[in-house]
């Protein structure tokens, strides 16, 4: 096992380099690679922000699109941040353990993530759409032994399938971690302004919904919860920028452009700041915002 750790300190890997990306709430910003950038099978998707022993790292989920027969599953990028200017990252497989043994990739969309930190890396939470949500602990991020692209995988510890449900199943399309608290918020894409978020309580394999709101919001992406204050991203196509909504549950304000095209999920970091990412071929940045709540 390498474990999260194992991971920061190996030397080399890709680099992320700082970039300019449209939104009138981006602070800085940073895109990936070419083959990254420009990839049509690997799609960014979740973002989650924290620290190990000291060091800042993101944490972004990318879905594959299905190609030629070949599914690919899902995977999350580690992002060192130690350096800002030319932040390191990894890419690692989301992957389960079948029934013979056999590592196999984990066929979700990823499309929101959360970070739950630890002394031994913590536990990361992926958005499973209708399957609820997957569960992995980063202590057991390894090396991989067989046909696997990237090198690294992260094996499934635990399937969460919410109690609570009422009424018209939820769709888990993002997913982010409330600070300070063993909960979950997630909320469902639509395309109308009938998409949902919940909260949920986490325990030992197991999530419990406590709330539910309609906050009346069409093509919700992500979500984020600090203090009583809400931020849910919400996507207006590949040309145009994304709008970023603010404020107590039941009073967000909407900030039109804030974001760049294809917005994805939200986090917050350590400081309270929001980070986010699109989606889009040539248009993928991982970026913090300059917005505060004092």
């Amino acid at each position: 096992m390498l474990g999260l750790g194992g991971v920061l300190a190996q030397p080399g890997g890709r680099t992320l380099r700082a970039a300019r990306a449209p939104g009138t709430a981006v602070a800085r910003a940073w895109t990936w690679d070419a083959a990254d950038r420009w990839s049509r099978v690997w799609w960014p998707q979740g973002v989650a922000l924290g620290e190990h022993h000291g060091a800042p790292v993101a944490l972004v989920s990318w879905f594959a699109q299905e190609r030629r027969g070949i599914r690919r599953g899902a995977r999350v990028s580690v992002v060192d941040l130690r350096d800002a200017r030319r932040p390191r990252y990894r890419h690692v497989l989301l992957v389960a353990i079948g029934a013979d043994g056999a590592l196999e990739t984990v066929p979700i969309h990823a499309g929101g993530i959360a970070w739950l930190p630890g002394a031994d890396g913590g536990l990361l939470y992926a958005a499973a759409t209708f399957g609820g949500i997957r569960e992995f602990r980063l202590a057991d991020l390894a090396r991989a032994h067989g046909p696997f692209e990237h090198g690294l995988v992260l094996p499934q510890s635990a399937e969460l399938i919410a109690q609570g449900e009422r009424h018209e199943r939820l769709r888990y399309s993002f997913v982010s971690a409330v600070e300070g608290a063993r909960e979950l918020v997630a909320g469902e894409y639509r395309p109308d302004d009938r998409g949902r978020i919940a909260r949920l309580r986490v325990g030992e394999e197991h999530a419990e919904i406590v709330d539910v709101v309609t906050p009346g919001i069409a093509a919700m992406q992500g979500v984020a919860l600090r203090d009583g204050m809400w931020s849910v991203s919400s996507g207006n196509g590949p040309n145009a920028r994304g709008d970023l909504w603010h404020g107590p549950r039941d009073a967000l304000v909407r900030r039109a452009g804030a974001l760049p095209p294809g917005p994805e999920d939200l986090a917050l970091d350590a400081r309270g700041r929001l980070w986010g990412a699109s989606e889009f071929p040539r248009k993928r940045w991982l970026y913090e915002l300059g917005l505060r709540d004092d």
